[in-house]
């Protein structure tokens, strides 16, 4: 095995994770912030394409936002290019709505911030749980103590969280 694979394991996602396309007739950026530098790099990398921008502030929380995002992507037309910026537990849940809504991998760009929160699977109790980047955490839902692995899931947009400690599951991990 390379010191490469050990370093960034193959399930663990690289951002960004693609450019901009060229050829889109339209690009859609969807901002955790207000984006506002980020709009304006956009439009001007992309010359004539139209753009248009949803930024978390301008809507009264997350869920209006993926209403907003969910509403605009039904009627979205081939050469549709949605650009997704924030931190892993913003981007990711919009990444599976983008899918659910017909878009492939290749239209969708994704630029997370290394700083952020992340999602953290429980294996024990099936849900998942907002958490920085930490190497072990517990259960908000359960109170496992979680080892939180260099394992993601694009489909549930969550690193994989295991018993720290099988024998002492809800006690605190010694350093």
């Amino acid at each position: 095995m390379s010191a490469t694979a050990t370093d960034h394991p193959f399930s663990v996602p690289r951002y960004p994770s693609g450019q901009p396309s060229l050829a889109a007739h339209e690009h859609l950026l969807v901002t955790q912030g207000t984006g506002q530098n980020d709009c304006a790099a956009l439009a001007a990398e992309q010359g004539q394409a139209r753009l248009s921008h949803l930024a978390l502030p301008d809507f009264a929380n997350l869920a209006a936002l993926h209403l907003a995002l969910s509403a605009r992507l039904k009627g979205a037309r081939v050469g549709l290019r949605l650009d997704l910026r924030g931190d892993e537990a913003f981007v990711w849940p919009l990444h599976a709505l983008a899918r659910a809504a017909g878009l492939q991998v290749d239209e969708i760009l994704l630029r997370c911030s290394p700083e952020g929160i992340r999602r953290v699977f429980c294996v024990h109790c099936a849900t998942c749980q907002s958490a920085a980047a930490v190497t072990t955490l517990t259960c908000v839902h359960c109170g496992v103590v979680l080892e939180v692995r260099r394992h993601f899931s694009q489909r549930l947009g969550a690193y994989l969280g295991v018993c720290a400690d099988a024998d002492q599951p809800y006690q605190e991990v010694s350093s």
